[in-house]
């Protein structure tokens, strides 16, 4: 039975925390606000959300401060007058904030129901502390908006759930390393797949780069371009807009024309997102139109990009969608060899890592009742103790995010029917393959492109369900991970660590939390494997000459 793990828990900070005055009309006081500003405002806060300050030596020791407290004493007059009061004081906490990034995508959207869109052209204006104030007190009564909700009705499984859903830090690099292996490496040519499976394949690359004029990975290349502003050392408020324009960002470079087209199939006005942010106004975690267009544009074609999280998702959950608009809305089947090029690099990525005392086994066919049938994806050996991968080509359905909507289905879909396919395939296969002859204990993970959530609720119930369900006596341990989660556990592995103990020691821990935060809690500098460095490398190689080609 598993319980919440509260250990990293974050606090918001509400207007009436702060402030003493009456808590603002959002409503009345986004009517005033210069919209192009405001918008400006919210993207550069996002930025900065988790900056920090230079280290600065204290009692003969140096500490680093976020620059959220630096916030906190300029906007809010939370001003410590010593250094014990600096630490004391529960608001100047690391983890109480004054800035959100679900509370300023929620103000975002209130901006676009009741902004004052005339204001969208005026673009020559001053940017001062003011006008931030003005933003983070909106914000802040936002927060106080929501948690007055939350006391009426909370459902607290859905709100863990959508809370680690949208502050996941996606690992860009591994989804170019990963985007690129699939559409570029092994993606164009079917003979790269065995034969049973060639009938289904689908040339995406060449379908993509037909309909949008340029190719998967000339997107990948030019969206780092835009990600540079997040990763630079930025800690501070730069008092200026963040709205961008093509030709001063990228006017010496050859490909800029393609880098607009990128830039405008992911883009669109602030009027498009009205009628979704008017009718979802009541859904505090449907921010599902910012992540389809991440990019504002205004009228004169500057544009801006929303935050950090809606870019990263661009890099791989987006690029899947765009790949299914090249075929017609009947065409059912056009995504379904995406998932065997998926499939395609978790094996090759298992089978790289795998070393020393572990033994790779393949994916391979069996009879069952004189049909034939194929084993999961891959499995890996060691002692006793077998892994196997059932890979799944599947992400978390939206709904149940925004609209705490089609749980079941979701968990079922990700969690339950793979594992208890993996289930029933060994029950048929585990005595009569040489391979598989003494195993004791058998740790089944379901690798999906992102996956079910550490919610106790959640997994108390998946697991009884799949207790009740599996019929080999060997399976004793179940998981589903997200594919960067399992590419985590493969660099461990490659690197001879015990991943059966890691693994037996997670799903026995009584405080359940996300697989990925429990490894980085317990091991420093988890990166890559050498099959995925090799070629994140190529691939790097191979964004400089898209994005820099040789005259």
């Amino acid at each position: 039975m598993y319980l919440s793990d509260a250990s990293n828990a974050q606090l918001l900070v509400r207007y009436s925390d702060v402030f003493f005055d009456d808590i603002p009309n959002l409503k009345e006081e986004i009517e005033k606000l210069n919209m192009h500003k405001a918008i400006s405002i919210i993207c550069e806060l996002i930025r900065v959300r988790d900056a920090m300050m230079e280290p600065i030596q204290i009692l003969g020791g140096e500490i680093r401060i976020p620059f959220e407290t630096v916030l906190k004493r300029q906007i809010c007059g939370i001003d410590p007058k010593s250094t014990k009061e600096l630490f004391s004081n529960p608001l100047l906490r690391k983890d109480v904030h004054i800035i959100s990034v679900q509370m300023l995508l929620i103000l975002l959207k209130r901006i676009i129901q009741f902004g004052n869109y005339k204001t969208m052209e005026d673009i020559d204006y001053e940017i001062l502390e003011d006008d931030y104030k003005k933003i983070i007190q909106l914000q802040l009564a936002v927060v106080e908006k929501v948690n007055e909700k939350h006391l009426a009705e909370l459902d607290a499984n859905h709100f863990l759930y959508s809370t680690y859903h949208l502050n996941y830090q996606r690992n860009v690099a591994h989804e170019f390393l990963r985007m690129y292996y699939m559409m570029e490496v092994v993606g164009r040519d079917k003979n790269n797949f065995d034969l049973d499976i060639q009938g289904e394949y689908r040339d995406y690359y060449t379908a993509f780069a037909q309909k949008y004029g340029f190719t998967p990975t000339q997107y990948s290349s030019f969206l780092f371009g835009e990600l540079i502003t997040y990763y630079s050392d930025v800690n501070g408020l730069i008092c200026n807009s963040m709205w961008r324009n093509i030709e001063e960002v990228y006017g010496q470079i050859k490909e800029k024309e393609l880098i607009s087209k990128v830039i405008n199939i992911l883009s669109c006005s602030i009027e498009t997102y009205k009628k979704w942010a008017i009718e979802s106004e009541n859904q505090e975690w449907d921010f599902s139109k910012f992540f389809e267009l991440p990019f504002i544009k205004d009228k004169d074609g500057r544009y801006i990009s929303i935050c950090d999280i809606t870019l990263r998702n661009a890099f791989f959950e987006k690029i899947f969608w765009l790949i299914r608009e090249c075929y017609p809305q009947a065409d059912k089947s056009a995504m379904a060899f995406f998932g065997r090029l998926f499939e395609k690099y978790i094996q090759d990525v298992t089978e790289k890592a795998t070393n020393g005392d572990y033994e790779y086994i393949a994916e391979f066919s069996y009879k069952e009742k004189k049909k034939e049938k194929k084993s999961s994806d891959a499995y890996i050996r060691k002692g006793t103790n077998l892994l196997v991968v059932e890979v799944k080509g599947f992400s978390v359905l939206i709904d149940c995010m925004i609209k705490n909507e089609q749980v079941e289905k979701n968990n079922e879909k990700l969690f339950v029917k793979p594992v208890l396919q993996a289930d029933l395939c060994l029950s048929v296969i585990i005595e009569d393959k040489t391979e598989f002859f003494g195993i004791e204990d058998a740790y089944i993970i379901s690798v999906t492109m992102d996956n079910i959530n550490a919610v106790p609720d959640y997994y108390n119930e998946i697991h009884k369900n799949i207790q009740k369900r599996k019929v080999c006596e060997k399976t004793k341990y179940y998981y589903n991970f997200s594919v960067e989660e399992y590419e985590m556990l493969m660099y461990l592995l490659e690197r001879q660590y015990d991943v059966f103990g890691i693994l037996r020691d997670y799903y026995n821990s009584k405080a359940l939390r996300p697989f990925s935060n429990y490894l980085q809690e317990r091991y420093e500098d988890i990166g890559m494997t050498d099959f995925m460095e090799d070629l994140y490398d190529k691939a790097s190689k191979r964004m400089k000459e898209l994005v820099f080609p040789r005259s």
